[in-house]
């Protein structure tokens, strides 16, 4: 990189430190270096500026994990693997073959985000079991997880 190239780099830096920002010093200064918004494509300079908030699920989780935790289910029910249910003792449910994705998500499938509810304790890689569930809390992770 030439001397010149180097010292026009150094000066853009250091008047947007000492005189304002750089858009300030390229409308002042315009030339190499600064890019005015007439010299882009008009499709870049059209585009819409995206500042979408992502839907979130229960305990403020993306949607798009709960999506992908349902993608798993049904790619797992078309293999013909289920997701096997049992009360092994009264307020405990387990649950053996959970996709990965639905592993990820025990805690906000309970809807114990709080720390207060049933707890979530792994019982293999693809196994979960819940204790201190009521019946009703039971049936809704059965229908999910089926």
């Amino acid at each position: 990189m030439p001397i010149v190239a180097i010292a026009h780099v150094v000066e853009i830096m250091f008047a947007g430190i000492f005189a304002g920002s750089i858009s300030d010093y390229c409308r002042k200064h315009p030339g190499k270096g600064c890019v005015n918004k007439r010299d882009l494509p008009a499709d870049l300079a059209a585009a819409p500026i995206m500042n979408v908030r992502a839907d979130v699920g229960p305990c403020n989780v993306p949607k798009y994990n709960f999506d992908i935790c349902n993608n798993q289910l049904r790619d797992q029910a078309n293999r013909g693997i289920k997701v096997q249910t049992s009360i092994p003792s009264a307020g405990v449910g387990k649950f053996d073959n959970v996709p990965p994705a639905c592993m990820n998500l025990v805690v906000a499938l309970s809807g114990s985000c709080t720390g207060e509810g049933p707890r979530p304790t792994p019982c293999g890689s693809a196994c979960m079991q819940y204790s201190g569930l009521s019946d009703d809390q039971f049936r809704q992770l059965s229908s999910y997880l089926s």
